[in-house]
């Protein structure tokens, strides 16, 4: 059996009036700063990105599902602009959350993926991979600009691309991962009942 090798990427997305939101900073910094790279995807928070053998995709995906189990949906407050060397982001007000499900979600993939990278501070990036001359420019037109948005979490997207190619390919969408907290809600049944029958 021919195993090919994947990259593996797991986000998030926003919805829809979040994305119309976002999507013309990114070609606003395209077309002014000449980021060329700022509107070619589309806005999402990064959780995870790894090279993977398609052998282990199948477990991979019934552990996320698992995993996506054991979440409650939540809000994410957008909270204005900031920064790392060389991007320019969203920020997220109430990040810890997702700071949470990533380190709970760790857990959960660790064994079956080799090297993965997951993203600990959770942002949705305007422009990345900036020269230093980009990066002081926007920041200077930037760094106090407000945005009061939020939009439900409700599930995680996980998207691969073939790394075997001579040409750039886009991800493709291969699952969809909802958090239902259904196994949250038989935990807490279960301690009521151990509650009421002590």
């Amino acid at each position: 059996m021919k195993l090919n090798i994947y990259e593996y990427f797991l986000i998030i997305s926003p919805n829809q009036k979040i994305c119309e939101l976002i999507m013309p900073y990114k070609q606003h910094f395209t077309k002014k700063y000449g980021c060329t790279m700022a509107d070619i995807f589309k806005p999402h928070i990064s959780i995870m990105n790894c090279l993977q053998s398609s052998y282990w995709e199948t477990r991979l995906i019934e552990n996320l599902k698992r995993f996506g189990k054991t979440v409650e949906p939540f809000k994410a407050e957008l909270n204005g602009i900031g920064q790392f060397p060389n991007t320019v982001f969203v920020d997220i007000f109430n990040k810890y959350h997702l700071v949470q499900i990533i380190t709970e979600l760790s857990q959960f993939t660790n064994p079956l993926l080799y090297k993965p990278q997951f993203h600990k501070t959770p942002h949705i990036s305007i422009a990345r991979g900036m020269t230093a001359e980009q990066h002081a420019l926007a920041w200077t037109d930037w760094q106090n600009h407000e945005i009061g948005a939020s939009f439900e979490v409700n599930e995680l997207t996980l998207l691969r691309r073939p790394i075997n190619t001579k040409r750039i390919r886009k991800f493709d969408k291969i699952a969809t991962i909802p958090f239902t907290g259904e196994e949250i809600a038989i935990q807490q049944l279960s301690l009521d009942f151990e509650t009421i029958f002590k």
